[in-house]
């Protein structure tokens, strides 16, 4: 089987299977809904449009508790939904994403490159 990806360890190079895939920038629109044009499809994992827009489990998580929702509405169950969730941004941290985006759009790198 050949590697898909490999990656520099000290002086080699060790080949990975899975190589991780960190979401690029518009990617979003891209991406599928949890329900699909198909009726009886639904789609659940991290690649799946929900308001975490990054490869997680938590995005995982969130988009099968919308392939759920879907699900549960299509079959016409009278079962609750399950409730979706924003991701939580701390308020803390809105001073340094403001500097983020001056020092973006200064064409400078992320202040911790």
């Amino acid at each position: 089987m050949v590697p898909r990806s490999r990656r520099e360890v000290g002086s080699r190079w060790r080949h990975q299977r899975h190589p991780l895939l960190i979401n690029t920038a518009g990617s979003l629109a891209n991406r599928p809904e949890a329900h699909t044009a198909i009726p009886n499809l639904f789609l659940a994992g991290d690649y799946v449009r929900n308001d975490i827009d990054l490869a997680t489990m938590e995005s995982a998580n969130e988009s099968a508790r919308a392939a759920v929702g879907a699900l549960l509405q299509t079959a016409g169950s009278p079962a609750a939904p399950p409730a979706l969730y924003k991701l939580h941004e701390p308020p803390e941290l809105e001073p340094l994403r403001r500097i983020n985006a001056d020092r973006y759009r200064a064409g400078q790198p992320h202040m911790l490159a």
